[in-house]
């Protein structure tokens, strides 16, 4: 099994590489010219109002930020947007994986100097949602197997009330027609 540390170091290669290749890419030229500065972030006018708004819940979160490459800085503001989004994303298409990449994200995040304690309430909320949800899953698997079980138990003994009905008949035929030959020779 890998290590915390092992996953955060391929998932920041992984990272990286996108990013490079993000930086170094035609679209990524094209982005630049149509690129807009908010608080000293070069964003994307489709990111604007977004980060405008974590700038304004959240005005010094980016006080302790370190990097002074334009395309770092891009990248870590492209990196904080994508852990919003991805933590705003449904439950169900949230993986157990999913939420380990955003924790190992958000590590990242705040070792790169931005202060995003909000952004780790919303992650334990979300987790704590998750593994909730797997517990109630869980939890109605195990019910539904219940209930059929006991519908199978049901269907069992309906059958061998069937089946005892049916052995009761004659033997009740039987017995009425003798009280009946009783009443008749008396």
């Amino acid at each position: 099994m890998e290590t915390q540390g092992g996953k955060r170091f391929t998932w920041l290669i992984k990272s990286l590489s996108s990013w490079l290749s993000y930086i170094y890419s035609d679209a990524s030229e094209e982005s630049e010219t149509e690129s807009m500065d908010v608080s000293g972030f070069q964003v994307l006018p489709s990111q604007v109002e977004s980060v405008r708004q974590i700038f304004k819940r959240h005005p010094n979160i980016a006080v302790e930020f370190r990097a002074k490459n334009q395309h770092l800085r891009n990248a870590c503001m492209d990196f904080l947007l994508s852990l919003i989004e991805t933590l705003c994303q449904s439950l169900e298409d949230l993986s157990n994986e999913d939420l380990v990449e955003a924790d190992i994200a958000l590590t990242y995040l705040k070792d790169a100097g931005f202060k995003v304690d909000w952004l780790e309430k919303k992650l334990d909320i979300v987790k704590f949602k998750k593994q909730k949800e797997q517990f109630s899953l869980a939890r109605l698997q195990k019910m539904e197997d219940s209930l059929l079980e006991l519908k199978q138990q049901c269907s069992d003994l309906d059958a061998l009330v069937e089946k005892e009905e049916e052995e009761f008949r004659p033997q009740e035929l039987l017995c009425h027609l003798m009280m009946l030959f009783d009443d008749l020779s008396s």
